[in-house]
């Protein structure tokens, strides 16, 4: 077998995303199939270049030393594939998007179209946004939808700008018929004895800040339920648990989004992009034309309109 770039690019998204499954997701291409390349990766050069374990796929001494090549030259391999078609104008401006799992995929989607008319646009999201900062780095992606949390500041790769569009409360989610829901605002400590439900997959700085937060009032949050959205909003109607919703999601069905009094749990919406990327000439009215959308929806939450009209919105991180 002849080691070709794609090779290089399929042991990148392994070291980058920690998982040859995830790895496989990030590159459009299944489980078995990666791991199957890689076996060939690993015949042409003598030996193993990951350990996988329960911890997921880490570099060998011989992979860290490949990556470290192939961290060098994929640069100018897409450099010279962009400079490519930026002069035969053959093909339209592909944007990759990956989005975490927040409702700014949404407000991106919308306006992406309306910006750049003529690009070729593909968007996915993923179960936590981990990868994508990665995915960003290593130019497998162009833009990206991300969220941090206090004292889980993101900070941006070499070559990749972040820029902030909002930053948004947490709120709580109880049955409707639930004795706290008649609150215009509720107490996180009076949540303590409470089962909480939340995604099975989530960030280490969500995790860390709803543990904080939670700690700071006085109790140590018992998650009963690890499960997706769908399932969750089954769960806390019927009043088995009560979990964290966004300020500015819609209302659900017999389900009451209240506001956290205090405001101990929040976090930013953050926009991300590639400097080099076709793209980047677009950033900045992208930033405007969500900025825009973010708050035009906001008013439409109730709860969240209430919650602004009281407090006013957020402009940064408070301590």
């Amino acid at each position: 077998m002849d080691l070709e770039v794609r090779h290089l690019r399929v042991l990148c998204a392994i070291a980058d995303t920690g998982s040859i499954s995830r790895a496989a997701a990030s590159l459009g291409m299944s489980q078995p199939a990666m791991a199957a390349q890689l076996r060939r990766i690993e015949r042409q050069f003598g030996g193993p270049l990951f350990e996988r374990g329960r911890e997921g796929a880490t570099p060998t001494p011989l992979g860290r030393w490949l990556l470290l090549r192939s961290r060098a030259l994929l640069p100018a391999f897409d450099e010279l594939e962009r400079d490519a078609r930026r002069h035969t104008r053959a093909e339209p401006a592909s944007i990759r998007v990956g989005c975490a799992p927040t409702r700014l995929a949404i407000y991106v989607a919308k306006t992406l179209r309306r910006l750049l008319p003529g690009a070729d646009i593909s968007l996915r999201t993923e179960e936590t946004m981990d990868v994508l900062p990665g995915l960003l780095a290593s130019q497998r992606i162009e833009l990206a939808t991300l969220d941090d949390y206090p004292g889980h500041e993101l900070v941006p790769p070499a070559g990749v700008v972040y820029e902030v569009v909002a930053v948004e409360p947490i709120f709580v989610g109880l049955a409707e018929d639930h004795p706290l829901a008649a609150a215009d605002e509720v107490e996180l400590g009076d949540l303590a004895h409470e089962d909480w439900a939340q995604p099975a997959v989530l960030e280490s700085g969500a995790r860390d800040h709803f543990l904080g937060a939670c700690t700071g009032h006085g109790f140590e949050p018992r998650v009963a339920y690890g499960v997706n959205l769908e399932i969750a909003l089954d769960l806390i109607s019927e009043g088995r648990c009560v979990g964290l919703f966004q300020a500015a999601a819609p209302a659900r069905e017999r389900v009451a989004v209240r506001p956290l009094r205090g405001s101990p749990l929040r976090f930013r919406h953050v926009l991300g992009w590639t400097e080099q990327g076709p793209f980047a000439g677009q950033a900045h009215d992208l930033v405007q034309a969500v900025t825009k959308t973010y708050w035009s929806e906001a008013v439409r939450a109730p709860a969240y309109s209430s919650w602004i009209k009281r407090h006013g919105a957020f402009k940064a991180y408070i301590a």
